[in-house]
């Protein structure tokens, strides 16, 4: 598991803005949506009164065709609240769309972007952004490492992420839970530290 660092990720949306892709890559990393469910999306998914993302579909390739199917699970067909400045972006961006997909194919008629090419999209901006080489899962990481850092619960990122429970992302999540725990018991230690302090000054007044 990789991720990208809050430096790498500002440069890698700049860049990908600049090449036309900020939209498809700043949803993923907004909701942690898996390659195939974020293809298969098309503008009915989206309400963008609501501001909430439907998740009931996923596309994927073989032998060179595209398929939809419904997700492995009941708990990957779920529903988002988006931010409301990812919201704003594609109310926006909704304006010149000309395609019941989200993120259509720009070489085939009516047909999402494939896997593949959305992979390889991938690497070149992250080439061009200067950051790490990941994988496109690893995308997936960094939004759960970052909800996870700006104090989302475990259980509605589970929910987020569509997994089948809380103890599958507590599971994959486990070290930067640890890491949030040891930061929080540190914060304990500092904060009765202080109650001790006052409380043996009122005890010993001259010392």
């Amino acid at each position: 598991m990789q991720v990208l660092s809050r430096q790498e990720l500002q440069r890698f949306l700049i860049q990908a803005k600049a090449d036309g892709y900020f939209e498809l890559f700043l949803l993923d990393l907004s909701t942690g949506l898996r390659r195939g469910e974020l293809l298969a999306l098309q503008w009915s998914d989206l309400d963008l009164e609501a501001g909430t993302l439907s998740v009931t579909k996923q596309v994927y390739e073989a032998n060179g065709e595209i398929h939809m199917s419904v997700p492995k699970t009941k708990a990957s067909i779920r529903k988002l609240v988006l931010p409301p400045a990812v919201v704003e972006v594609f109310r926006e961006y909704r304006k010149t769309a000309k395609s019941r997909w989200l993120f259509p194919s720009p070489v085939r008629e009516d047909m999402p972007l494939t896997p593949g090419s959305m992979l390889r999209r991938l690497h070149i901006l992250l080439e061009r952004a200067g950051c790490k080489q990941i994988r496109f899962h690893d995308l997936r990481h960094t939004f759960a490492t970052m909800a996870l850092e700006n104090g989302m619960d475990i259980k509605t990122l589970s929910a987020m992420l569509g997994h089948v429970s809380a103890a599958t992302t507590l599971d994959i999540y486990t070290h930067i839970t640890s890491d949030m725990l040891s930061e929080a018991a540190a914060k304990i230690d500092r904060g009765l530290g202080n109650e001790v302090a006052e409380d043996s000054a009122k005890e010993n007044p001259l010392t």
